[in-house]
């Protein structure tokens, strides 16, 4: 193992928070004026799903395994800024403003809910303790990564930025995507191991 996986997770969490303000003075120095609050906003989603999809990308890139518990920690981090952007912009600070809104934005927010509150209890086990404590059941839980990356990607696909495309394509490349993604790698570790 590199001298990065062994990390503390606090470590890990400190480096995510600081790769966030990286983020955001760089977003406010690029963001036309009078747009940085929904650029803002946009931007921190885009970088939570980016992080989970790297995570999933881990398993062709052996040398970022190291990099998960990070990435994972970034992503709750990002995909916490991204909520609580999203609930001033949007519902202007009120959760009660979701009622008001057409039934397909309330959906697409409440699937982004589901997938932070999901990636909750993965970032509170992130740390070595949690991992020893836990045992078998902390990978059980872990395993809920992928399912909640589909989410993510499914959440932005409904709610999110879809630079031209148009809906309907935008949500069907990225959920084939994250299920090829889904489908395809533990099949490829499976047989991996069959012919070792």
């Amino acid at each position: 193992m590199t001298q990065r996986s062994h990390a503390s997770g606090w470590t890990q969490l400190t480096a995510a928070v600081l790769a966030a303000l990286n983020a955001e003075l760089l977003l406010r120095l690029a963001a036309p004026p009078g747009a940085l609050a929904e650029r803002r906003e946009e931007v921190y989603g885009g970088l939570c799903l980016l992080a989970l999809l790297l995570i999933l990308a881990t398993r062709w890139l052996p040398r970022w395994k190291g990099y998960r518990r990070a990435l994972g920690l970034s992503a709750f981090v990002y995909g916490l800024i991204h909520g609580w952007l999203a609930l001033q912009q949007v519902l202007q600070g009120d959760p009660q403003n979701l009622l008001f809104l057409n039934q397909t934005t309330q959906a697409a927010i409440g699937v982004g809910v589901v997938a932070l509150l999901g990636l909750l209890p993965l970032a509170l086990t992130s740390t070595n303790w949690a991992q020893r404590r836990l045992g078998k059941r902390w990978k059980r839980l872990h395993r809920a990564g992928p399912w909640l990356t589909l989410l993510s990607a499914l959440h932005t696909a409904w709610a999110g930025i879809h630079f031209g495309l148009s809906p309907v394509v935008w949500t069907s490349a990225a959920l084939l995507t994250v299920c090829a993604a889904l489908v395809l790698l533990p099949r490829r570790a499976r047989f991996s191991k069959a012919t070792s």
